[in-house]
């Protein structure tokens, strides 16, 4: 479906300022995607909270309106067993709080990126010490995603307020500039290690996963006229 329906020209076709282009197809009738996902199990790497207020948006207005467009909840399906997503990590950074001493230094934080390690369980710390800007590397006990451990043994534990952002360097430069006390830096994990997580039945902590290159923004809408 997806060779013959991208045959012809997208219906959009746009590069962002990532470099990622994006281009679209529409495909008009009814091919059957509902009856070939009938069954299977669908795991939401992407915006739980979002379902999650989606279902409640849909509960409401049914009390309101009875049946409708939020009766239908639009999403981006993904074979992970094809495409193999890379799962990029979004790091944590203290804006209050003090970070928890321990690790190995290293020089910088290009260092900081090559040490970490999923199946380690190793993770940077970007801290200031005596005004000197550290960087450290340090490594959790348990199983991956690294991001669960890291929560579980170490950030439920402080008192701070949480950022985040998927870009390191900027979590360092909000050290450097003193808007944030420290910066924990995740590695990347795999889509079947989230799927672990999930068939546990835990959920894991917000902001826990980057997918990248993904559809940008507004390219479609839902009309809930």
């Amino acid at each position: 479906m997806l060779e013959e329906t991208a045959a012809g020209e997208p219906v959009a076709h746009l590069v962002d300022e990532a470099g990622v282009e994006h281009r679209m197809w529409i495909t008009q009738e009814d091919r059957g995607v509902a009856e070939w996902l009938t069954g299977r199990s669908l795991l939401i790497a992407d915006g739980h909270h979002r379902y999650t207020m989606a279902l409640r948006y849909r509960d409401e207005m049914r009390a309101l309106h009875g049946p409708g467009p939020w009766d239908r909840v639009m999403m981006l399906v993904v074979d992970a067993a094809t495409e193999n997503p890379p799962v990029l990590p979004i790091h944590r950074v203290l804006r209050s709080g003090s970070a928890p001493r321990g690790g190995v230094r290293v020089r910088d934080l290009a260092e900081v990126l090559a040490e970490t390690n999923d199946d380690r369980l190793a993770y940077g710390v970007v801290a200031r010490e005596d005004g000197v800007l550290e960087h450290r590397v340090a490594e959790l006990a348990g199983e991956p995603p690294t991001v669960c451990a890291l929560h579980e043994q170490v950030l439920d534990e402080i008192d701070g307020d949480l950022r985040f952002t998927p870009d390191a360097v900027e979590a360092e430069e909000a050290v450097r500039s003193g808007e944030a006390s420290a910066a924990f830096v995740l590695p990347p994990t795999t889509a079947d290690r989230i799927r672990s997580v999930i068939e546990r039945g835990q959920r894991l902590p917000q902001k826990s996963t980057y997918f990248w290159p993904k559809p940008r923004t507004g390219m479609v809408l839902r009309p809930l006229e």
